[in-house]
């Protein structure tokens, strides 16, 4: 008996061949200049079918819609965003540690991700908050992971510890002192 084919979502076409990532793909490998020549373009008073033929003849990327000037125009925003956003991260980081020598790398990652979160939501930008939020709950995970592991090693070192008192030949009493000592009861 066949087993009903459950329907899948059809992948769109697309993908690494498609003239709009290529067009991404080529932004990123861009210089700053050659970037800001294209800034200037696209705010300039072109219509989306000029630019598109620019992009074609110098960059030999074929975009045949304005839908897709549309689409590239959003992720670049977003993009250099997240580059400003890296660059204000990295910028909180510094000041954070110049004004507080005392603290540790998590201490300064702490007000960096706190002050990240507020220009979020000041922003109205929730999607990055959330992202924020998620990326925060991840080093505090790892902080807990590492203290954890910390314990586990301590217990071993406790344990072989104690094995080697109870191999050993103490009096009672001593081993006892001994125990105390190992695990802290003194």
């Amino acid at each position: 008996m066949r087993t009903p084919m459950i329907p899948r979502r059809r992948k769109l076409p697309g993908g690494k061949n498609c003239e709009l990532t290529k067009l991404k793909l080529r932004w990123r490998t861009l210089s700053d200049e050659a970037r800001a020549y294209w800034r200037e373009k696209f705010v300039a008073d072109l219509s989306h079918a000029a630019v598109r033929a620019l992009i074609s003849e110098r960059l030999q990327i074929h975009l045949r819609y304005d839908q897709q000037m549309s689409k590239f125009r959003a992720w670049e925003l977003d993009e250099r965003e997240r580059e400003l956003e890296a660059e204000r991260q990295a910028e909180d980081e510094r000041q954070a540690l110049a004004e507080n020598p005392n603290w540790t790398l998590d201490q300064a990652r702490e007000r960096v991700l706190t002050k990240a979160y507020q220009r979020a939501l000041a922003k109205g930008d929730f999607a990055l908050g959330l992202a924020t939020v998620k990326q925060d709950l991840n080093a505090q995970k790892v902080g807990l992971d590492e203290r954890k592991l910390d314990l586990l090693e301590k217990k071993a070192a406790q344990a072989d510890s104690a094995k080697e008192v109870v191999a050993s030949k103490m009096t009672p009493e001593q081993k006892e002192a001994e125990y105390r000592r190992i695990f802290g009861m003194e």
